[in-house]
């Protein structure tokens, strides 16, 4: 038995406008957000300086290293889980016992305050006399958290004396830690 199509149904299209005004106000709120915080990312960066690499384009030595007519400081501070071992061409600076590091840590946390104190008596012997005294090297163990390195970038860049902002060393690079 053959069925026959209904005679109720009669194929209408209806046109339907899609509403875009809420995409519409969505951009107009996300644009704006995401301009203004592109610039708080830009403020977030921290500048630091990589150590000169020592092998040339293709991993060839390179011929002729320039030669130092003065002695350079090369100041580092090496972050260990014992605390701050502070170093340079010349001399370590000795903790209280050998083998100890220059600022031990004070009740299992790292004194920055005293790290920067010690970082302002060598940068005042070392004025002048250093064609690197702006320098400084900070390495740090496999498990020193970034935080503590973060802070100790910002110890030994400036100290705060009776309010008042003093420079020690600026130009920050990194190294590898100690294995």
């Amino acid at each position: 038995m053959a069925y026959r199509p209904s005679r109720r149904s009669k194929h209408e299209f209806a046109l339907v406008h899609t509403n875009i005004t809420p995409m519409m106000n969505l951009m107009v709120v996300l644009i704006p957000l995401l301009l203004t915080s592109a610039e708080f990312v830009r403020l977030g960066v921290i500048e630091l300086n990589l150590p000169p690499a020592a092998l040339g384009p293709e991993g060839e030595m390179l011929a002729e290293f320039p030669q130092e007519e003065r002695k350079n400081l090369d100041l580092t501070v090496t972050i260990t889980d014992r605390g701050f071992f502070i170093s340079s061409s010349m001399a370590v600076l000795a903790g209280d016992r050998a083998g100890e590091p220059s600022i031990p840590l004070m009740n299992g946390e790292y004194d920055f305050h005293t790290l920067s104190v010690k970082l302002l008596e060598i940068k005042r012997k070392a004025a002048n006399n250093f064609p690197d005294s702006e320098q400084i090297i900070i390495m740090a163990e496999p498990d020193i958290d970034y935080q503590t390195v973060i802070s100790t970038m910002d110890a030994a860049r400036s100290i705060n004396i009776n309010g008042l902002a003093e420079e020690l060393f600026p130009e920050v690079s990194l190294s590898a830690g100690i294995y």
